[in-house]
Parts: C-alpha cells; sequence; structure tokens
C-alpha cells in the first residue's frame, strides 16, 4: 500500500521533529527534572533516564531505522544494514530504559506493573525484541529461503509497524501519566514545564505520523531504493 505524494518530504519532516522532540525531552528531564543519574539519593534523577532513552530510543531511532528505506540514497543491502543496527540500538535504549524505571521503583519503595503504560512497556519491548531476532535470522544471517522471505516480508512489514504505533502511543501516554502525578503533586497546570511536557508527547505523536506516511509514500528512485524492505 503506497500514497500518491513523495516519501522524501515526510522524512525530512520526521528528521525535524526527532531532533525537536529529543531536545525537549532533554530539557524538561535535566533543566526542569534536575538532571539523569545512575545512582543518586535524589531517586528522580535515575527515573529522569527512562523517558529520554524510551523517546529517544525506541521511538526516535526506531523510526530513524524504519525511514532509513526511503531516506537514504544507498543500495538495498547496505540500508538493510543500517536498519538492523539502527533497529538493535533502539531495542537496547529501550530495554536500559525500562531496566531505570523498575530500578527507579524499587530503590523508592514504589510497586512495579501497576499501570497501563507498565504493562504496555513490557508488551512492546517483548514484541520488538522478537520482531527483531526473526528478521535478524530470515533477511539477515543465516536467512531465510527465498520463499520464506518473500512470504514473510509483508507479515514483517506490518507487525514492525505495528509495535512502533504502540510504542509511540504508549511514549505519549507515559507522558500524561508522569505529567499527572506531577501535577496532583502541585506543578502548575499551565506553568511552563506542564506545557513541555504536552507539546513533547504531541511532537512525538507527528513524529510518529510521519515515519508511517515516509513508509506509505512513493520513493524518489526504483530499483535497490525502492520501498520500505525490512531487514
Amino acid at each position: 500500500m503506497a500514497i500518491t505524494a513523495k516519501a522524501l518530504p515526510f522524512t525530512f519532516i520526521a528528521h525535524v521533529l526527532a531532533v525537536a522532540g529529543a531536545a525537549m525531552v532533554l530539557v524538561w528531564c535535566i533543566h526542569f527534572r534536575g538532571g539523569l543519574a545512575w545512582e543518586a539519593k535524589n531517586k528522580s534523577l535515575i527515573f529522569n533516564i527512562h523517558p529520554v532513552l524510551m523517546l529517544i530510543g525506541l521511538v526516535i531511532i526506531g523510526g530513524e531505522a524504519i525511514i532509513s528505506y526511503k531516506s537514504l540514497p544507498l543500495k538495498k543491502e547496505e540500508k538493510k544494514l543500517i536498519h538492523l543496527v539502527l533497529h538493535a540500538v533502539a531495542l537496547i535504549l529501550g530495554i536500559i530504559g525500562i531496566y531505570t524505571a523498575f530500578k527507579f521503583h524499587n530503590e523508592s519503595s514504589i510497586v512495579n506493573l501497576y499501570s497501563l503504560h507498565s504493562w504496555l512497556g513490557i508488551g512492546i519491548i517483548s514484541l520488538y525484541g522478537i520482531q527483531w531476532i526473526y528478521g535478524f535470522i530470515i533477511f539477515f544471517y543465516p536467512g531465510g529461503s527465498p520463499g520464506l522471505r518473500s512470504a514473510s516480508l509483508p507479515w514483517h512489514v506490518l507487525f514492525g509497524l505495528f509495535v512502533y504505533i504502540l510504542a509511540v502511543a504508549n511514549a505519549s501516554i507515559g507522558f500524561l501519566e508522569k505529567l499527572t502525578f506531577l501535577e496532583n503533586s502541585g506543578l502548575a497546570k499551565y506553568g511552563p514545564e506542564a506545557l513541555l511536557v504536552n507539546f513533547t508527547a504531541v511532537v512525538t505523536i507527528l513524529y510518529g505520523a510521519f515515519v508511517i506516511l515516509s513508509v506509505l509514500g512513493q520513493s524518489h528512485a526504483e530499483d535497490d531504493y525502492n520501498g520500505y524492505a525490512p531487514i
């Protein structure tokens, strides 16, 4: 399935939104929330690693992995490797990001896995890992038969986009959840921090939308530069 518009403009907008989203989450966690730390008396500094890694890792780098097939003027095998590596980086950062949430909860005597956001998070990172392993085995090494790769590709694409959309949605839920906690603790509902968090969630959703549009758009060239053909 594709739309008549060219994919390249969508990828440019996605890149701009990626930079904006990364900058906004860093400003929030460093400027407003006090910074990032693996070990600290202020346990909130440990938690701050979570939104940074989940947004920059799973959502932004994961999105860049998806649109690499439309945004890079390289041969298919080269794009396949970039796609594979970027998804691996996104997965690793996502796992570390989830671990920091557990670390924060455990060191703050807060129960784990009590919210929809946390349930979805565990499910998404698990599906993301399964998707990466399957893609590596079938499309990279040792590689499936031509018939198996051909049959698997549409489902691999569909499943990958489904997991990615879930990741974007869950990131937005996470921003909402954290902001609600902060506002219940006295944060001004119309203050600069609250507005920043909401706009970061909006940018996250827009970025995800333009990643999907870039997948559906038409490639700027044919043959080795054609289409979204995941690992």
